[in-house]
């Protein structure tokens, strides 16, 4: 059974529809960011190469920046103190010996992992609305 419109309530009606979709689909994309977002900090933590005090891997963390009606934004990092060798990781580094370090890209693995499955959460949430 459908409902009937009149001419002059359509406009009211369109966006009541869009408002109900606009609320469906921003809370999807939060629970697909806040997925993606645990599932990479796992991932990196297994990952991670383990150095002489082995902390590396125990700082690696996340957190919510912000939650606005635009979306979410969420951010990987490693706490202190160990927060600035992620750079000398995964590009490689100068030794006390005059050679280099290769890179290791345990970060750029893991988010080639993670983004397909992201993504596709993302365009089934604004094709379905759900």
């Amino acid at each position: 059974m459908s409902k009937s419109i009149k001419p002059g309530d359509l406009g009211k009606a369109i966006e009541r529809e869009l408002t109900i979709y606009s609320r469906d689909v921003t809370e999807s994309l939060y629970e697909a960011a806040s997925t993606a977002i645990k599932k990479l900090t796992n991932l990196t933590r297994k990952t991670a190469p383990v150095g002489r005090r082995g902390s590396y891997r125990k700082h690696i963390s996340w957190m919510q920046d912000h939650k606005n009606a635009r979306g979410s934004s969420y951010v990987w990092y490693v706490r202190a103190p160990d927060y600035r060798l992620t750079h000398l990781l995964v590009r490689g580094h100068a030794t006390k010996d005059g050679g280099r370090t290769k890179g290791n890209p345990f970060l750029q693995n893991a988010l080639d992992e993670i983004l397909p499955e992201y993504e596709q959460r993302v365009e089934e949430a604004v094709k379905n609305g759900k």
